[in-house]
């Protein structure tokens, strides 16, 4: 039990590590605004000027902190705690192992140029044609840069893709004021480096020990997916990883916390902040926010009204189709319903209706082959675990909460790849791994906390064995 951790304490202080890895994304995220605001209000991105005011920001982010006297007595009140000489050892094998996954990752980042997938065609390349442009030079479709009566703009053929991948290592070049296909990539490591810090935190946070803590950290590196999306940076799947994973774990930590209203609020502020932000990095991010505000609908509401919200909206729908009704335009957000043969839905898209048998796909990608190594076994484990919470004790939030976001994962997941046009893609091994890639810190997150709370559970039937047979 101590191995594990202790129970979720009522008034935990702030882990210093979660909040540099939450304040490595959200200060991206102002950066991006900065950037692009610059951009829109004078036609250009003034390095100079954008480097003064995010000197100033800081400031007044450090001022605000430094006023806040309950912060700074809470962040100086965790307990050190003595370790024995074996979990010291252990510690060191396991940040020793760690170390190792980082520095061959540097190593990729440092040595190898961008690499020609998706990143070297797309997010990169706009961020090159804009560093030699000297601005930032519109990108735009095939047709409508053939018929451009300027040479001052580029076209690929992911042009409607948001500009945050592309915007961050264009900053990255104007900082080195040169062109580096290599440098460019370093805020990419940065930023699996502050996942794992955000995951170490947060696990700290929830109550875990130090070791199971950094464990899981280690678990995050070593899965191969993750590491390659490090490695050879570029993507954008390594910052939806970064605002979608721990947007999530933020999430489930408010959940937990819901006797503690003031760090509840705050979790879950940061939580649906960061995957809103999400959106600017991949389209994606507009349904994993669904899928957010559904997971903490299914975590926190009483069955009852889940079941009486679902059968007010399958009655809607029946209604409205049956009176020829099929779709509802909502003022400002557009359309909600079937146009067509199509599934449409706000902010998000169309969807042509498809099934497609996907269990193959995915018994090779999550099982079979290497790519997530043991993942997703533990996943499953953790996902019964919480099952099994759940029925022993209806009223602990905790086995409640892991199972509502594993099975909405699970759900949007099952949904775009068996039953939209989507599932070509998990036929050619592509999109099927890299969206599960989004909500791996998360996983991983309910995977310890699971662990800890069965734990918590099998010492108190042991416990309560125990007085049973001594009454006997």
């Amino acid at each position: 039990m101590v191995f594990l951790g202790n129970h979720l304490e009522n008034d935990v202080p702030p882990n210093r590590f979660s909040q540099v890895g939450y304040g490595f994304f959200l200060g991206y995220s102002v950066l991006f605004l900065a950037v692009i605001t610059g951009n829109k209000l004078t036609g250009a991105v003034f390095w100079p000027g954008l480097m003064w005011f995010l000197v100033f920001f800081s400031l007044c982010g450090g001022i605000l902190v430094w006023r806040d006297r309950n912060l700074r007595e809470r962040s100086t009140q965790t307990p050190k705690i003595a370790h024995s000489g074996s979990t010291k050892l252990l510690m060191v094998i396991v940040l020793a192992l760690m170390s190792v996954h980082v520095v061959f990752f540097g190593i990729e980042v440092l040595t190898q140029e961008v690499y020609p997938w998706d990143a070297w065609i797309a997010w990169v390349y706009r961020a090159k044609a804009w560093f030699f442009a000297g601005s930032m030079s519109a990108v735009v479709s095939s047709a409508d840069w053939v018929t451009a009566p300027t040479a001052e703009i580029y076209t690929i053929q992911a042009w409607r893709y948001p500009l945050f991948p592309s915007v961050i290592p264009y900053w990255a070049a104007l900082s080195q004021g040169e062109w580096s296909e290599t440098l460019v990539n370093l805020p990419a490591l940065l930023a699996g480096m502050a996942i794992g810090m955000a995951l170490y935190g947060q696990c700290r946070e929830n109550g875990i020990s130090v070791i199971v803590s950094l464990i899981t950290c280690y678990l995050l590196f070593s899965i191969p997916l993750f590491g390659t999306h490090l490695a050879l940076a570029g993507y954008a799947d390594i910052w939806m990883a970064g605002y979608v994973g721990l947007g999530f774990i933020a999430l489930i930590q408010g959940v937990l916390r819901q006797k503690t209203t003031g760090q509840a609020r705050t979790q879950l502020t940061i939580g649906f902040l960061m995957i809103t932000f999400s959106i600017i990095v991949k389209n994606e991010g507009a349904v994993w926010l669904l899928a957010a505000i559904a997971m903490v609908i299914l975590a926190t509401w009483k069955p009852r009204n889940i079941i009486i919200l679902l059968v007010t909206i399958l009655l809607l729908t029946l209604l409205g189709l049956s009176l020829g009704v099929h779709f509802i335009e909502f003022p400002l957000m557009g359309r909600l319903g079937f146009v067509g043969e199509q599934l449409v839905i706000p902010f998000i898209g169309e969807f042509p209706l498809e099934i497609h048998d996907i269990r193959d796909s995915y018994w090779n990608n999550f099982f079979r082959m290497g790519s997530w190594n043991l993942l997703w076994p533990f996943v499953t484990a953790t996902l019964l675990m919480s099952l099994r919470l759940s029925f022993i004790m209806p009223n602990d939030r905790t086995g409640r909460t892991v199972m509502s976001f594993i099975l909405i994962f699970a759900a949007t997941q099952v949904f775009i790849f068996g039953f939209t046009n989507q599932g070509l893609w998990a036929d050619t091994y592509t999109a099927i791994n890299r969206l599960p890639l989004h909500f791996v810190p998360a996983l991983l997150f309910t995977v310890a906390v699971m662990a800890k709370a069965s734990m918590k559970q099998s010492y108190i039937d042991k416990a309560t064995a125990e007085m049973s047979s001594g009454k006997a």
